[in-house]
């Protein structure tokens, strides 16, 4: 084989390197089966292993094949394999890791009609690539055809840029949101290695840096140093939805902290059953009437709040499956806040809603949300201050904002970024169990949507709910 005078990294670092490769995207695939970002950057890690994988068998397996059984195995052979395994590696490496940058930007939940088309056109241009540069010749026009390689590292190239920005620009936005740790360590992840193999493979081949046409092998530390960072990371509290102390989580969702939740559960109910047990032990030694009463309505008070607990979290945690209907919004404001103004005569209500608007949503789960919302308000304001809730249809992105204002004290700068997370809250109560406001995020995602929040401490906050809208979806539509 006249390829072998290449020098490199020998046969078996070739094949431990790709072993490695599979190790961590089998890592990330096993992490979270259901989570459509776990199978993307699953499919598109195993397609790059090709390239390292390739060069295994063509210098070093199918050498001792050809010596070994040479009838069987010949370089012609071995050298098509080779060719074929290299356009396919070169050609659809990158459309399956830009359409894992699409899911990470979300670009599916803003654009769901102009996603599926996206998708598939992504993969026209190594559908082309395989028509007009046969996968059985990658290898001579690889060697032969100066404008083939340029034409495949602009193609490459290109697609990383937009991956880059896609991640880049996601995690700018999410920059705030308690899972932006997650998706900072998956953007390095996914950033390092690819950009690493566009500079050393094929920036430098097209340059002619015949010096450096083994350097893309060094991605063999860069690989060995991320997947000791992934097992690191699995240990110390999960990554993309993978963790060694046996928890499974959504990760682009701000999935469930289990050792958090389990630590506020614990503290819940430890207090609630030491009431018990302390009044269980004076009735024990209680001689009065009215004593034994006044303990068993604390026993009955524990236990009541205990089973609200229970149901509650149960409401909050479970998986949603929304029930769609055309819904008019001022009929779902107007139920979610009737008893404010009779119930809190210093609040001052302002609903600014058009009677025309209708969304296609789950009105049960939306009236919570709004419940969760006014009463967080409520209590925010002490009962006495102003309180606004304004839609504003954006027509030209399919969307409606909601805008839920209070004049309350605010929310506590260094509170922002958590508290959309699962058992915070900055209530310091019992009474609260955390996951009011994680819940809402939860109903808004699963429509399609969003919510974030703006707060000044001492002036009031204001939650912007953000919702995909049809202008032409009519009252008559509600009413069916």
């Amino acid at each position: 084989m006249p390829d072998q005078i290449q020098k490199g990294l020998p046969g078996e670092f070739l094949l431990l390197f790709t072993v490695s490769i599979w190790v961590l995207f089998f890592l990330i695939r096993l992490g979270n089966p259901q989570n459509i970002l776990n199978r993307w950057c699953f499919i598109s890690g195993m397609i790059f292993s090709l390239g390292v994988f390739k060069e295994y068998l063509y210098f070093t397996l199918f050498p001792w094949l050809i010596r070994a059984f040479p009838s069987v195995f010949t370089e012609e052979g071995a050298l098509t394999v080779y060719s074929a395994l290299t356009g396919f590696f070169y050609y659809f490496s990158m459309p399956p890791a830009l359409v894992f940058g699409l899911y990470f930007d979300h670009f599916d939940r803003r654009h769901p009609r102009l996603f599926p088309w996206l998708k598939a056109a992504l993969f026209l241009p190594g559908i082309l690539f395989g028509l007009f540069f046969p996968y059985g010749q990658t290898r001579y026009f690889q060697l032969n055809s100066r404008p083939y390689y340029l034409a495949l590292t602009y193609y490459n190239v290109i697609y990383g840029i937009l991956l880059s920005v896609l991640l880049i620009r996601s995690l700018y936005r999410g920059r705030r949101e308690a899972s932006f740790r997650q998706k900072r360590m998956v953007a390095v992840l996914v950033l390092v290695p690819l950009w690493y193999w566009l500079v050393s493979a094929l920036i430098v081949h097209s340059l002619g840096l015949t010096r450096y046409f083994k350097a893309w092998q060094g991605n063999f530390l860069i690989i060995a140093v991320l997947l000791i960072y992934f097992i690191r990371y699995a240990f110390r509290g999960g990554i993309m939805g993978t963790s060694f102390r046996r928890e499974t989580f959504d990760w682009d969702k701000e999935g469930s902290l289990i050792s958090r939740n389990a630590h506020y559960t614990q503290h819940f109910f430890k207090n609630q059953l030491s009431k018990i047990e302390w009044c269980a032990r004076n009735l024990e030694s209680s001689s009065g009437a009215e004593e034994n009463r006044q303990y068993a309505r604390i026993i009955t008070h524990s236990a009541e709040r205990l089973k609200h607990y229970m149901e509650r979290m149960k409401y909050y945690s479970q998986d949603i499956l929304l029930k769609k209907t055309p819904c008019r919004l001022s009929d779902i404001l107007e139920a979610t806040t009737a008893s404010v103004s009779r119930q809190y005569p210093g609040v001052t209500l302002a609903l600014k809603c058009s009677g025309e608007i209708i969304l296609s949503c789950d009105r049960e789960y939306m009236e919570e949300v709004f419940s969760n919302l006014v009463n967080n308000a409520v209590e925010s304001m002490d009962a006495a201050g102003t309180l606004t809730i304004e839609a504003f249809p954006v027509s030209r992105q399919g969307k409606l904002v909601i805008a839920v204002k209070d004049s309350g004290r605010g929310i506590p700068s260094g509170a922002l970024s958590k508290i959309f997370e699962p058992y915070y809250s900055t209530k310091g109560s019992e009474e609260h169990m955390g996951l009011g406001l994680y819940f809402c995020r939860k109903v808004l995602k699963k429509h399609g949507g969003d919510i974030t929040v703006r707060s000044t401490p001492g002036t009031g906050s204001t939650f912007f709910l953000t919702l995909p809208w049809k202008k032409n979806l009519s009252g008559k539509e509600a009413e069916q």
